[in-house]
Formats: structure tokens, sequence, C-alpha cells
């Protein structure tokens, strides 16, 4: 935890504790520490952190409009469900605009040490027990998108992007941590920087294209088989995850 001098204006501490309660409780959210219909009331959270309730109630305020957090009922919010809906809504609009963003990038062609960067980042790879090891695999993958969406040269884009990559991560947890993808990551992300290396932006465009269709088709064989979707109507395609904590 950041020390804080006696000095430092009292807007500027509560400010840095609101971060502070907004970057861990969003963490644990996006990676299923929090999961879906957890409850998140600004006493739990305040006890589960060790963190002051100001802190908390505004770090709060930012994830209900980050649509992270449900308060449609004010006496017990709750982690925001996890639907096939979201899987298919976030991957169609990373469809319509990552395969662009790659041939963009490719096109205007990467430095020596970005396209090493990129390769590095390929030999990421996870073990099925660890949480920490996932984690870092989920933000080595969000890297490579990054990296490749910021040297579109459309600010936007990559803006836009980086929003869908922090949706997407909850999503990935759930999908790939009863299946190790590590290999299929590796082999393909390779294929897209040798496509970036040949400043081939269709090649590169067609095999984020297809990256992507993979990974949307297993999150969502992985949604419909976990045990908290037992009994439930399949087909729905607003088929909500939830916890029964």
């Amino acid at each position: 935890m950041p020390m804080h001098s006696a000095s430092d204006p009292p807007a500027e501490r509560a400010g840095n504790l609101g971060e502070q309660a907004y970057q861990r409780i969003r963490a644990d959210i996006l990676f299923y520490q929090l999961p879906p219909g957890a409850r998140v009331s600004e006493a739990s959270l305040t006890s589960r952190y060790g963190l002051r309730q100001a802190a908390v109630r505004s770090a709060l305020l930012r994830l209900v409009q980050e649509g992270l957090v449900d308060k449609s009922d004010e006496r017990s919010p709750r982690v925001a469900p996890l639907t096939l809906r979201d899987v298919r809504d976030i991957y169609g609009l990373r469809i319509l605009l990552e395969p662009r963003a790659a041939e963009l990038a490719t096109a205007a062609g990467f430095a020596p040490p970005d396209l090493e960067r990129l390769r590095s980042i390929s030999q990421a790879r996870y073990e099925l027990a660890s949480h920490d090891e996932l984690v870092a695999f989920l933000n080595a993958n969000r890297a490579f998108n990054l990296l490749v969406a910021g040297a579109s040269g459309n600010a936007r884009l990559a803006a836009t992007i980086t929003q869908l990559q922090d949706l997407t991560l909850r999503i990935l947890y759930v999908g790939i941590r009863s299946l190790n993808v590590s290999e299929w990551f590796q082999t393909t992300h390779l294929q897209i920087v040798d496509a970036i290396a040949a400043r081939d932006a269709a090649r590169a465009a067609e095999l984020w294209s297809i990256d992507l269709k993979y990974g949307e088709r297993l999150i969502s064989d992985a949604l419909m088989t976990l045990p908290e979707l037992a009994g439930v109507n399949l087909a729905g395609a607003s088929l909500a995850l939830t916890s029964s904590r």
C-alpha cells in the first residue's frame, strides 16, 4: 500500500484510496475472485479489503458505470451476471474492430524491438492449477492485443479495443480455466507476428479473425458446461452465469 505524507491534501489521499479500491475490486471481478452474482455491499467489501467505506463507495460507483456491478437492488448490489449474449456481443465487436487494427498496424510497420516483444509475449503459457499463472497469461494476451491496436495509428480505435479487452478478461478466465490453450496461443500468435513482419496485412487480419472465432466458440462451450448452469435452459441467448454466494 502506498505511503502518504501528513502534508498530502485530504482530497488527494481520498482520491488515491478510491483508485486503490477500484483497481483491487475490479481485478477480483475480472479474474473471477468475485464471481458473477457475488454480493458486493459496501460493508462486505470494506471488511474484505480493509479499505475505508468512502473509498469502496467511490469504487462501486465506477464499477456500476462500467457494467461490472449490478445495483438494481440498492440493498444487495452484486457482481453483474455473465451471459452468452455478453460473449457474443463483445466478440462480435472485437471481430469487427481488431482484425482491422491488425491490418492497419501491419501496413504501418513495426520497429524490430516491438516485433521482438510480440514474439516474446507469444511464448506465454500457464498451468490449469495456478490462478497466478492464468492471470499472467491473460495479461500477456491483453498486452499482445493492445500493442498491435496501439500501432494502428487510430487512437479512438485503440481506446475502444482497450475497453473490449478489459471486458474480455472475465470471459476468458471462465473459458480457459479448465482447458489449457497455451499451444494454440503460441502457434496462432507467432503466425500473426510472422505476417506482421512480412507486412502481409491481409494475412494478419485473417489470422486475427480465426483466433477470435475460435475463442468465442471455446468460451461459449465452456459457459454451457459449467456446474453453475446445471438445469438452466441453455438455448437462451441471454443465459446468465451467476454465483450462488
